[in-house]
């Protein structure tokens, strides 16, 4: 019989890609594209979270009434602004020895489809917990185990 998950390092992702402060957009835009995540926690130089970008805040950020019409001018105007222009400061974060249960309830208090996770006794970024991470838990929990 193999352990049932208890904390947030047993289902979060540790392969967590992050960016800095000073990125422009359209590199975040590129990282998030190439990594197929859909949020990118900002870390300063010591890896602490600074904030946190998503895809919906890039998107806003295209869409602005400010920038021109053509696609391709929206994509290449990124590239005049930093991560930090739109960063979520303030970021609600997990320990990675924090209960699943007490990161489900974070996240939705908070209204976040992902955090976060730094390491119990340093404070960088060792991971992301997502709502996608809580659903795949949740199934695993649910679906019958068949007869051995």
């Amino acid at each position: 019989m193999h352990k049932s998950p208890q904390t947030v390092a047993d289902i979060m992702s540790d392969k967590v890609v992050t960016t800095t402060p000073d990125t422009t957009l359209d590199k975040a835009l590129q990282i998030m594209l190439l990594n197929e995540v859909g949020r990118l926690p900002v870390v300063d130089t010591s890896g602490k979270v600074a904030g946190i970008i998503t895809d919906r805040d890039l998107r806003l950020a295209v869409d602005s009434q400010f920038q021109s019409v053509n696609v391709k001018e929206k994509i290449k105007h990124l590239a005049d602004h930093k991560v930090a222009d739109i960063m979520k400061p303030g970021v609600v974060t997990v320990k990675s020895n924090d209960s699943i249960l007490t990161a489900a309830k974070l996240m939705r208090v908070s209204k976040v489809g992902g955090l976060p996770v730094l390491d119990s006794e340093k404070d960088i970024v060792i991971g992301i917990v997502t709502r996608g991470d809580m659903l795949d838990e949740v199934i695993r929990l649910l679906e019958p185990v068949p007869p051995t």
